[in-house]
């Protein structure tokens, strides 16, 4: 037995030479993949961005339907509107400026090109630098972030509301005259109704800034909605909320020749409170925000400033930092999954289409039935089984198109 003095690398701690030239190999795709993490969290708000436009387009149809509740709407859209594009240029400044401090390190070491234990160090001082980035974004950007969500949840939260009573409107629209100075203000469905104490029925009322429309349902198995009676605002002397403990609240209104009495839960009945609210206070709404609801169509937010920096940084370092065989083979995998899927998925449409010949030989008696029901499981075993492999390859090749394009 004797001793030799051994020599190991001051990074990896191997003392095997090859073991040193694979970590110095390694060292580009860590820190590409770095740089694809940060990129990851930058665009989180290309989903924010498209759900804000999927809101003010369906904000705008339903103005256009003269659903004209929650007058805010329209100032809060703007006001959000405001603030994501501030945001997003935070972030085209500080995705430039990342990538310039990280461009101009690689230039150094000549994107790890060479085998040299500087390129190793500043390689991984690179890396450090990356984490930091990412870790200043999670904290400075992250909680401005956080607030436009909010802000974004409590506009989501009416609009959804709007939806509601745009899709109640649609049932109803034939029902209702054709008036363009008439704005519906809120439809509040399953309300219990009784006029001059006959007993109470259930109806679906429809609040204007002019009238109140009564519609009921009527049919045992065709149940259609039919116009029951007209009230003009303009008839109501007084109305009076009752709210009780052990009861059911109630809200009575009369006019000179009737009184109705209306039950329902508690926040159905403080729409009525609104309503009538507004209506004291009621300015025109084609007037007051005309100019407004025809902006809305014009209202366009986009990141591609953003998503253009991102794709053209991205491409840069792909380029200098992985070399050509490496983007070959990542090529050459991607074209064998498209044609794996196309495989396994010609082998499922055969088998679905031996199972529906099978069920339709035992409806029509054309083959015994005797062995078809172990055909079926079978090849409900083998439809499960491609549709499991064809979800996988599915899943990979996004995830492959993720990492080559924003």
């Amino acid at each position: 037995m004797r001793h030799e003095p051994t020599h190991t690398c001051e990074w990896c701690k191997s003392s095997d030479v090859e073991d040193g030239l694979l970590y110095h190999q390694q060292l580009p795709h860590l820190i590409f993949s770095s740089f694809n993490e940060l990129n990851k969290k930058l665009s989180e708000v290309w989903d924010l961005t498209q759900q804000y436009l999927n809101t003010v387009k369906s904000v705008f149809e339903m103005r256009k339907a003269r659903i004209m509740l929650f007058g805010s709407v329209e100032d809060e859209i703007t006001l959000l509107r405001g603030k994501i594009s501030t945001f997003i240029d935070q972030l085209v400044k500080f995705e430039n400026d990342t990538f310039s401090m990280v461009d101009d390190k690689l230039k150094t070491i000549g994107y790890m090109r060479f085998t040299n234990l500087d390129n190793i160090e500043k390689a991984e001082e690179i890396l450090n630098l990356l984490q930091s980035r990412l870790d200043l974004l999670d904290t400075t950007l992250g909680g401005k972030f956080k607030d436009i969500e909010n802000d974004f949840t409590s506009l989501n939260n009416k609009v959804n509301f709007l939806g509601f009573q745009h899709r109640l409107l649609n049932r109803i629209h034939s029902l209702l005259p054709e008036d363009r100075d008439e704005h519906l203000i809120s439809i509040i469905p399953r309300i219990w109704l009784k006029k001059n104490n006959r007993f109470y029925k259930k109806y679906l009322l429809v609040l204007t800034n002019r009238n109140i429309y009564f519609l009921r349902e009527k049919g045992l198995f065709d149940v259609k909605l039919k116009s029951k009676e007209t009230l003009s605002l303009s008839y109501i002397i007084s109305k009076k909320f009752v709210s009780r403990l052990l009861s059911r609240n109630m809200l009575n209104f009369k006019t000179r020749l009737d009184s109705y009495t209306l039950l329902g839960r508690r926040e159905s009945l403080s729409q009525f409170m609104i309503y009538f609210h507004i209506i004291e206070n009621y300015i025109d709404y084609s007037i007051h925000k005309s100019s407004i609801i025809e902006d809305l169509k014009h209202y366009s937010l986009t990141i591609n400033e953003l998503k253009t920096n991102i794709q053209r940084n991205v491409s840069h370092l792909r380029a200098y930092l992985l070399n050509k065989r490496e983007l070959k083979r990542e090529l050459y995998w991607r074209e064998g999954q498209d044609a794996r899927f196309k495989k396994l998925f010609e082998q499922l449409l055969s088998v679905e289409r031996k199972i529906h010949r099978l069920n339709e030989s035992r409806t029509d008696g054309t083959r015994g039935t005797r062995g078809i029901d172990g055909l079926l499981r079978k090849l409900t075993r083998e439809h499960t089984r491609l549709k499991q492999q064809l979800d996988t390859v599915q899943q990979r090749s996004e995830e492959f198109d993720d990492k080559w394009e924003f």
